[in-house]
């Protein structure tokens, strides 16, 4: 008879018979099958959360601006012709302030509006935002800009005081940069020369920093350059 070392021997662990190892080894594989797939598609859900183009902001950015109600209303239509009248009534009506407002639609509206800006009682107002506007303009859509300038600046003096003493005078400063843009058609830089000739009346620039290289020779040389409309 042996006698015992002491040492517990370790328990076996009974082999499944193969009728319970086979639905076991099935469903494990199921299971790792199925987990899989299912990772794939958190990752994905989680890349096209971040980057998805049809979130709030790019909705947004991506919506047609809706038309502009000057289009329909019948002021700024009547205004869009050539009666002065018309453009006066609309003046009248927006003031210099709804007038530039109007500039942010461009086209027709803008035609419009900058063309009613001269017979705004406040239109020393535009001055400066128009001579932004027109220092940043290229090509054609400077002229009415500064079409728009001379009118307001050739206007006669009102008996009050300044509106905007500031604005007006840095309205002054661009214009006498636009006149001595060698760049510049002659037409545009006629157009700044006058307006800024009307700014040095007032005494907003000195005169003789307005150029006079398009000036004719004569008498009359000091009375060249576009004339202001007078509403």
């Amino acid at each position: 008879m042996r006698r015992g070392t002491g040492r517990a021997r370790p328990a076996l662990v009974a082999p499944l018979s193969p009728r319970l190892a086979r639905p076991v080894l099935a469903a494990s594989l199921a299971l790792v099958v199925l987990a899989a797939p299912a990772c794939r598609s958190e990752r994905a859900i989680s890349t096209s959360s971040t980057s998805s183009p049809s979130s709030p902001a790019a909705s947004r950015s991506a919506a047609p601006r809706p038309p502009s109600p000057r289009l329909t209303d019948p002021r700024w239509r009547l205004a869009a012709g050539d009666d002065p009248l018309e453009s006066a009534r609309l003046a009248e009506a927006e003031g210099a302030t709804g007038l530039l407002a109007g500039l942010e639609d461009g086209g027709d509206i803008a035609r419009t509006a900058l063309g009613a800006l001269p017979y705004a009682d406040d239109a020393d107002l535009a001055l400066a935002p128009l001579a932004e506007r027109a220092r940043a303009a290229s090509g054609p859509s400077l002229t009415p800009l500064l079409e728009a300038l001379l009118g307001i600046a050739g206007r006669p003096p009102r008996p009050r005081e300044p509106l905007d003493p500031d604005g007006a005078r840095a309205a002054a400063a661009a214009l006498v940069e636009l006149s001595g843009r060698r760049d510049l058609p002659a037409e545009q830089r006629a157009l700044a020369i006058s307006a800024a000739r009307a700014l040095a009346e007032r005494g907003l620039v000195d005169p003789r920093d307005v150029p006079a290289d398009l000036d004719p020779a004569g008498p009359d040389a000091g009375s060249a350059g576009a004339q202001a409309p007078r509403p």
